[in-house]
């Protein structure tokens, strides 16, 4: 991956930006391709790149929304025009807010086109939020390959190891928590609402949720290829 990112540079974290947030083409998983990125290549550069590549990406999203908006009557065009009124002063901090976290942008992006919120006010607030989301990847990159080889020259291999672990560990809750639990606790407890135990004990029941699913399919394939035999 440090050979691939040494020889794309910016120009593939850029890429990689744009087609992971694109609504119409496959997604990928560029925010781990930007953290990786981060240990070889200037964060703050690498930041700014990929929120620019990030933040056109979604226009895919916005654009859908608007061919949807084309294809309706005007009555309809009329009842949306009251939603864009109502939406116009908290959208741009929604926006923001979505932008700058992992949560999908799209439950934003393609309604923002359907009741044709200006793209003039829609842009820098994705431009904004994520640009935050690609520097704090960028940075936690960087942060993590100078801590794995301060944890090798201070403590040896076990350190590293056990550095190594803790970041898989971060990693992987950041995967596995659903985050639009998270975002239903932040609207009905506000943000110490995550804080609570009740709102802790919900957002890690989804992971339990999801490696109960996972079981159930596994089991549900073994059985098939049983009754197969």
């Amino acid at each position: 991956m440090l050979e691939l990112a040494r020889r794309y540079g910016y120009l593939g974290a850029f890429v990689a930006s744009v087609l992971g947030n694109a609504t119409i083409i496959l997604p990928a998983p560029y925010s781990l391709f930007i953290f990786i990125l981060g240990a070889c290549l200037d964060p703050l550069i690498l930041g700014l790149v990929s929120g620019l590549g990030a933040a056109i990406g979604e226009l895919t999203g916005y654009a859908l929304g608007v061919a949807a908006r084309r294809a309706m009557d005007e009555e309809r065009k009329a009842k949306l025009e009251r939603a864009r009124r109502l939406l116009e002063k908290p959208a741009f901090f929604v926006i923001l807010f979505l932008a700058a976290t992992p949560l999908p942008d799209d439950v934003v992006s393609v309604p923002l086109g359907l009741i044709g919120y200006p793209l003039w006010k829609a842009f820098p607030a994705f431009l904004m939020g994520k640009v935050i989301l690609c520097l704090i990847l960028a940075y936690a990159g960087r942060l993590a390959w100078d801590v794995a080889w301060l944890a090798l020259e201070v403590g040896g291999v076990w350190s590293m190891v056990a550095t190594g672990v803790a970041i898989v560990v971060v990693v992987a809750l950041v995967l596995l928590i659903d985050w639009d639990v998270v975002m239903d606790v932040v609207e009905e407890k506000g943000w110490l609402g995550l804080l609570r135990w009740s709102g802790i004990k919900r957002i890690l029941g989804t992971i339990k949720l999801r490696f109960r699913k996972d079981g159930k399919g596994e089991r549900s394939r073994q059985e098939g290829e049983a009754a197969e035999d």
